[in-house]
């Protein structure tokens, strides 16, 4: 696991540990942590953002490496070639690491999702508490 991702998935823990309600909330806190989750939906958002465009240079490699191992198969067919330049190991290190950025991204997403309800959670709960 990268650095990025290893940092993300310890700021998800801490913001997790707000999900929890064993009390009755307090207005200003039911406020304090649909704030959490906004600025929470804020941070993955512009991670997703880096995560894409680490995809898109994945892909890029992907293909490169791919069109290298074709031109250079030596193979009767090109269906052989293929073959042999899918199962490369250059081009399944790079199709793995294309595929856990987009692991990664689907992550985040749902993370984002599950904040995003709990954000709308917590404003609901101070609105009612404060109408």
């Amino acid at each position: 696991m990268n650095e990025l991702m290893q940092s993300l998935k310890n700021y998800i823990d801490d913001v997790q540990k707000l999900l929890p309600t064993t009390k009755t909330l307090t207005f200003a806190e039911s406020e304090r942590r649909a704030g959490e989750f906004l600025n929470a939906m804020a941070y993955l958002t512009d991670a997703k953002h880096t995560l894409n465009q680490d995809k898109i240079k994945l892909m890029s490699v992907q293909t490169a490496v791919y069109a290298e191992l074709l031109a250079n198969g030596n193979l009767k067919t090109v269906t052989e070639n293929k073959v042999q330049a899918e199962a490369a190991p250059s081009y399944m290190t790079a199709r793995e690491d294309y595929e856990n950025v987009e692991n990664d991204i689907s992550y985040l997403k749902t993370y984002y999702d599950i904040f995003n309800n709990a954000h709308i959670f917590y404003r609901n709960m101070a609105k009612g508490e404060n109408a």
